[in-house]
């Protein structure tokens, strides 16, 4: 029985692995929201403070695996594997994450201005006051729910293959580099970046 341990890659044939396993990630958090956010909505006493947060989280993990960035993004061949329902389904989800939750675009929003008076005094004493009426849908539906669920485990299942596919490239890549070389990649871990790098774009 022998020790197996590892080295890290840092060649450019690697980063499209790194990408796939991002994205794979991604898919995984929008499903376990999303199941998290079904059990939540279904159980006889459902903390409703948590379903706006759950929903706005399911519309962005799911989206990433799509918007651009420094890692490469699902694209075109990628939602050829969707049915022409879970098609929609996605389209609809890009659409409440674009339109809603990340800005406001849509009519899942809005902000009337409201002129306020006494309804016994109005001859009298005219307009009281000015506000304005706040309104949003704070939720995904069961339906969309249900849609995350179904459209993240066909795409992890896609994604699955191509990250398969690439590890096979990358060990045949590997194999032919000298072990010198490939040692020399050392073994990092995941450092916490210091909240000063928020806004640094990091290394690929």
């Amino acid at each position: 029985m022998g020790t197996y341990t590892s080295v890290d890659l840092h060649i450019p044939e690697a980063r499209l692995l790194a990408d796939l396993t991002g994205i794979q990630a991604d898919l995984v958090r929008a499903r376990t929201f999303a199941v998290t956010l079904e059990g939540l909505m279904r159980s006889d006493n459902p903390d409703w403070s948590l379903v706006e947060p759950l929903s706005i989280a399911v519309a962005v993990a799911y989206s990433r695996a799509f918007t651009t960035g420094v890692r490469t993004n699902l694209k075109e061949d990628d939602l050829a594997t969707l049915t022409p329902a879970q098609r929609d389904a996605h389209q609809r989800l890009r659409a409440y994450r674009d339109k809603h939750v990340a800005h406001s675009v849509n009519a899942f929003e809005q902000n009337q201005p409201r002129a306020e008076y006494c309804v016994e005094r109005l001859d009298s004493e005219g307009i009281a006051a000015v506000g304005c009426s706040h309104g949003r849908v704070s939720s995904l539906s069961s339906r969309d729910i249900e849609d995350v669920i179904e459209l993240t485990t066909t795409l992890w299942t896609h994604v699955d293959a191509r990250i398969k596919q690439e590890r096979a490239k990358l060990l045949a890549i590997v194999r032919k580099m000298p072990l010198a070389e490939v040692l020399a990649g050392g073994q990092g871990a995941f450092r916490i970046p210091d909240g000063a790098d928020v806004g640094k774009t990091r290394l690929r």
